[in-house]
């Protein structure tokens, strides 16, 4: 069988690389149509899945214009020379367009309220869509949920088991500051962390353990020395052995929970899974980006730094979620299978389920 992927975002390669890995060992043909974005080609080099560059997008009307269209050519040239039996996306309004017109199944993924054309594409296009159950719009008539979360489709204990060398790197004690460019459609609009506030903030923890910052944007100059310089497929081994992570996106975070560290989400998007996190399991706390969000923020930081029972009580937290929570890969191995048993085609099983 045939089944071809659409990534925008690095994070997609993380959903779905444990998927193709049982896909090609099971016979099955993939092929990967990735965005230039961020660390997303390095990744898949990092992983060995072949890809093809659907090249950079941008920030501008005109630059966004351009990437559609480019995103489209390159998409229908796919379809035309590959031939999927099936296609694959986190959110992917692009490939929902072309999987529509081709009459090609599209399972669509999304745990984000806010994604941008998700209303239309559900109304007009009619992917196959699939959401976590902590989703917050369950209105969709046509919307799948399942009982885990994406980060679960690579850290669930199944899937991962952090090395713990990294601390030879980076330290024996830490925490992780995580800065977003917030250039995304669902980011307009909201209230940034600027770069005096980063420098609180790496000046306050730094009195209590070592400070290093992953940042999608360039650090100013005084910044640069807490910069972490490690191999992105290495970031979940960076986060597993921390003690805190403060972040402007809510992946690394929800990231942080699958693994038992506590977060700190700075953001003004309200998100199903967060929110979930936050206030069924106590593994997320969440404040908005304004001035008393950012102090209070900064506040709870300093508190989970001091408390000596932290790192205990956090992974009695993650095994109390994981307790009601399923691999993510295995579920999207029973879907595909599923889908594709509907269109009269197999997942040749050469290896057992994950």
């Amino acid at each position: 069988m045939k089944i071809l992927f659409d990534f925008g975002h690095p994070a997609d390669v993380h959903y779905f690389r444990h998927l193709i890995f049982y896909l090609e060992k099971n016979g099955n043909e993939v092929e990967i149509l990735a965005r230039d974005k961020d660390v997303t080609l390095k990744l898949l080099e990092n992983y060995q899945l072949s890809f093809i560059n659907k090249g950079r997008g941008g920030t501008g009307l005109f630059d966004r214009l351009a990437y559609t269209l480019r995103s489209l050519q390159t998409l229908r040239k796919a379809f035309h020379h590959f031939k999927p039996d099936i296609c694959i996306s986190h959110a992917s309004p692009y490939l929902a367009l072309v999987a529509a017109f081709s009459k090609t199944p599209h399972i669509m993924f999304n745990d984000t309220e806010k994604a941008f054309l998700f209303d239309k594409v559900l109304k007009y296009l009619k992917p196959r869509t699939y959401s976590p159950d902590s989703f917050h719009r369950k209105e969709h008539k046509d919307l799948n949920l399942f009982d885990s979360y994406m980060e679960l489709a690579y850290l669930h204990p199944d899937l991962f088991e952090p090395d713990e060398s990294i601390k030879d790197l980076l330290g024996e004690s830490y925490v992780l500051l995580r800065f977003v460019a917030n250039k995304a459609t669902h980011d307009i609009g909201h209230v940034h962390l600027n770069h005096d506030y980063k420098r609180e903030l790496v000046d306050t923890l730094g009195k209590f353990t070592k400070v290093w910052i992953s940042s999608e944007d360039p650090l100013p100059e005084d910044l640069k020395p807490y910069n972490l310089k490690v191999a992105p497929s290495k970031i979940h081994d960076v986060i597993a052995c921390s003690e805190l992570v403060i972040s402007e996106g809510a992946t690394v975070c929800s990231e942080a929970a699958m693994l038992g560290i506590p977060s700190v989400f700075i953001n003004q998007n309200t998100l199903g899974y967060i929110s979930e996190l936050d206030k069924e399991y106590q593994l997320v706390d969440h404040f908005s980006a304004d001035k008393n969000g950012r102090q209070a923020a900064l506040e709870r930081a300093v508190a989970l730094l001091k408390d000596p029972d932290r790192r205990e009580t956090y992974l009695q937290r993650r095994q109390r979620m994981l307790a009601t929570k399923k691999n993510l890969t295995q579920l999207m191995i029973e879907i595909v299978e599923n889908v594709a048993g509907e269109i009269g085609k197999e997942i040749h099983k050469n290896e057992p389920a994950i």
